[in-house]
C-alpha cells in the first residue's frame, strides 16, 4: 500500500468512476484499475462493488475512506510544512461576514501578512449562506461567519461573540416600556438578506412568544441598515459595540425588549478532510485579531496580559 494508491482510491470516491478519476489524475483507466487492484490485494479486502453500472463502496471501502483522508491530509501537511520551509507562498481564499469585515478584518490581514509576507489574499465579503455554499464548493480555504451548527466535514474554531440589541432612531415613535414581538406588528423592521444569519435571528425573535409577522425590509449591508435606522425608516437588530458611538450621541437608542437581543457566536470554518494545519494557524490568527467578546468577556490579548 502506498500514498498514490490511496489518492487514487479517494479520487474514484470523489468523482464516482474510474474513468473520471483517471482523467483528473492524468493517468489511463488501466493504470487506475491496477492501483486499486494492488491496494485491494495488499489489504485483503474488496473496496468497490463493481457488479452494477455505477460503482459503489463496499463496507470495507467506506471504512478505508475515513483513514485514507487522514493519511493523505498528513502527507499534504508534510509537503507543505517540511518539504517547503516557506509555507507562506501561495493564495489564501478567505470568505468573511460583513460584521467581521467592518471591525477586525484589517487587523487580521496585518497579522497574516506579518507572519506570511509572501502569501496573497483573495477576500470576499458575503452573507452566511453564500459563504457556506462556496465553502462546500471548495471556493474558499477558510470562512469567518456566524452560526452555531455547521457540516461535520468542517472544523470550527470560535472567534468570539457579538451582543445584538434592538435599536431605533430618536424620531421613531415606540411605547416607553419593555417591547415584545407582538408590539411591532405595525413597525417596519430592517434586516440583512434572507441568506444571512442575521435575518434568521430576526425572524426567530419576531415569532417568539406568540409574536406576529410584521413588515421586513431587506438590505445587504449592516452599516446601511444602521443609517436607515438612525433616520427613522424602521428599527433593527444591531451589534451594540459596533454602534456604541451612535448610542452615546443619541442618534440610536437601545430598546428594552423581551426577549432581549441575542449573543451571536462567530467561527473560523475550514474543511477537515484537507490539509488543515495551515488553515488552523489562520484560525488562530483570526482569534488573536478578533475584537469580539469571549466566554470570559476577555479578548485573547487581555487574557495574555
Amino acid at each position: 500500500m502506498n500514498i498514490r494508491q490511496l489518492e487514487t482510491f479517494l479520487a474514484i470516491v470523489e468523482h464516482g468512476s474510474f474513468a473520471t478519476a483517471a482523467e483528473k489524475l492524468n493517468a489511463t483507466t488501466s493504470t487506475i484499475s491496477a492501483r486499486i487492484q494492488e491496494l485491494e490485494e495488499s489489504l485483503g479486502v474488496i473496496l468497490f462493488d463493481r457488479s452494477q453500472r455505477k460503482i459503489r463502496l463496499t463496507p470495507k471501502g467506506r471504512e478505508l475512506c475515513r483513514y485514507a483522508e487522514k493519511v493523505t491530509s498528513a502527507v499534504a501537511d508534510i509537503k507543505t510544512f517540511v518539504t517547503n520551509a516557506d509555507m507562506s507562498a501561495g493564495l489564501l481564499r478567505l470568505g468573511v461576514a460583513e460584521m467581521i469585515a467592518v471591525t477586525w478584518l484589517p487587523r487580521l490581514v496585518d497579522l497574516i501578512h506579518e507572519q506570511f509576507p509572501k502569501l496573497s489574499l483573495e477576500l470576499n465579503v458575503s452573507l452566511t449562506a453564500e459563504l457556506l455554499r462556496r465553502m462546500h464548493a471548495d471556493e474558499f480555504d477558510l470562512i469567518l461567519a456566524p452560526g452555531l451548527t455547521f457540516d461535520a466535514n468542517f472544523e470550527t474554531q470560535p472567534v468570539g461573540s457579538v451582543r445584538f440589541a434592538w435599536m431605533a432612531g430618536r424620531r421613531q415613535e415606540l411605547p416607553d416600556r419593555v417591547i415584545e414581538p407582538a408590539d411591532l406588528k405595525n413597525v417596519r423592521i430592517l434586516s440583512l438578506g434572507k441568506d444571512s444569519f442575521h435575518h434568521h435571528t430576526v425572524q426567530q425573535w419576531l415569532t417568539s412568544i406568540g409574536g406576529a409577522q410584521t413588515k421586513v425590509d431587506l438590505c445587504d449591508s449592516m452599516d446601511v441598515i444602521a443609517s436607515l435606522t438612525r433616520e427613522g425608516v424602521g428599527i433593527s437588530l444591531l451589534p451594540v459595540k459596533r454602534y456604541m458611538p451612535d448610542i452615546e450621541s443619541g442618534h440610536l437608542r437601545l430598546l428594552r425588549t423581551k426577549p432581549s437581543g441575542p449573543n451571536v457566536e462567530f467561527f473560523a470554518i475550514y474543511r477537515s478532510s484537507t490539509s488543515t494545519t495551515f488553515q488552523a494557524r489562520i484560525a488562530e490568527l483570526a482569534r488573536d485579531a478578533s475584537t469580539f467578546d469571549f466566554a470570559d468577556d476577555q479578548s485573547p490579548d487581555e487574557k495574555s496580559a
